[in-house]
């Protein structure tokens, strides 16, 4: 059973999940090593996970046999559960606020095959992965008890990951995690006070500037932001304004993943192959009580952002809530940009 708890200071919501730390693990913690084991991900192996919630053929329909391409199913530890749940014993403050953990938490399995790479993924595969994504925003969008879901990707042992065969997950919470708050509200503001949307003004600046260019699609453009929390962060926003992935048509879909696909490989010419995390920030559920109801919603623009596990860490960043980063984000565009 979790439950999400208010710290009252940060007003961070936390979930508290103590079935998590019984979920298998496929690296050897000290050294990284990959320990082979039967693998619950794999063509043949479905009886291993939980049921599917959702599966896709090549041609991106819906299939309910092995001839999936990339399965969708519940994590079998979840840090939020999709049945009501009671509340546990009321905490023993007024200060302290918590609600039951009801939520969706799923993996999405990327290949039938046991591949440990991203970028070892054909350009249709990876296509199908975002196509997914997207499905599942749309499917769950529909829930009422649910006001946010994170996509997101742990890439190796440094990044959180625990199985070595390429996944990623999506959780979905009644409320809006507070980062994401936080980036709504600053949004909003910027659009109260300017009249426009915050990320299209740093598109049209990093486009103008274009020494934090990684690359440029159509419709999709790949930049280190200005003020970069990690060595070698990338975000990655589409061109045109869009306030939720779920909205994106077919073709684009295309299009960023294999613009997410080819900067991770570019990761890999210029670092170590490192771990990685890669997540999407979209549009709540719901609408913005001082937004129109029509979508994209005027002041927010969804976007993913890459950043390898390069550094952890310490003792300023978890004191201060800053980050420090050794490289500068014009001297990584460049990197990165030089990689072919």
């Amino acid at each position: 059973m979790s439950e999400f708890r208010r710290d009252p200071l940060s007003e961070h919501w936390v979930i508290i999940a103590p079935n998590r730390a019984h979920r298998p693990e496929q690296f050897d913690l000290e050294s990284s090593r990959q320990v082979p084991r039967r693998c619950p991900f794999c063509r043949g192996h479905e009886g291993d996970t939980p049921g599917e919630v959702a599966s896709f053929a090549r041609d991106r329909t819906a299939c309910r046999d092995s001839q999936w391409q990339v399965r969708v199913i519940p994590n079998k530890y979840p840090a939020v559960a999709g049945q009501d749940q009671d509340l546990p014993a009321p905490p023993t403050h007024p200060l302290y606020e918590q609600r039951a953990g009801i939520g969706v938490h799923e993996v999405i399995i990327e290949s039938p095959d046991h591949v440990l790479g991203f970028t070892a993924l054909e350009d249709d595969q990876v296509a199908l992965v975002f196509h997914a994504y997207r499905e599942r925003l749309r499917c769950l969008a529909n829930d009422g008890r649910l006001a946010y879901a994170q996509v997101f990707k742990n890439s190796g042992a440094a990044a959180g990951a625990s199985l070595e065969h390429v996944h990623s997950q999506l959780i979905a919470t009644a409320v809006v995690p507070t980062q994401v708050q936080r980036e709504l509200a600053a949004a909003q503001d910027y659009h109260h006070r300017h009249g426009r949307c915050v990320f299209c003004a740093i598109l049209e600046e990093e486009l103008r500037a274009g020494t934090r260019v990684v690359r440029e699609t159509e419709q999709f453009v790949a930049f280190c932001p200005y003020a970069s929390q990690f060595p070698y962060e990338v975000w990655v926003l589409p061109r045109a304004h869009a306030s939720h992935l779920e909205d994106t048509a077919d073709a684009a879909i295309r299009e960023v993943a294999q613009l997410v696909k080819d900067c991770i490989c570019r990761f890999e010419v210029a670092l170590p192959r490192p771990d990685f995390n890669y997540l999407i920030h979209t549009g709540p559920f719901g609408r913005p009580t001082a937004a129109p109801p029509q979508r994209p919603w005027p002041h927010f623009h969804w976007h993913l952002e890459i950043f390898p596990r390069l550094v952890k860490t310490a003792g300023f960043e978890w004191g201060a809530g800053d980050y420090i980063n050794t490289v500068l984000p014009e001297q990584a565009a460049t990197t990165l940009r030089n990689c072919h």
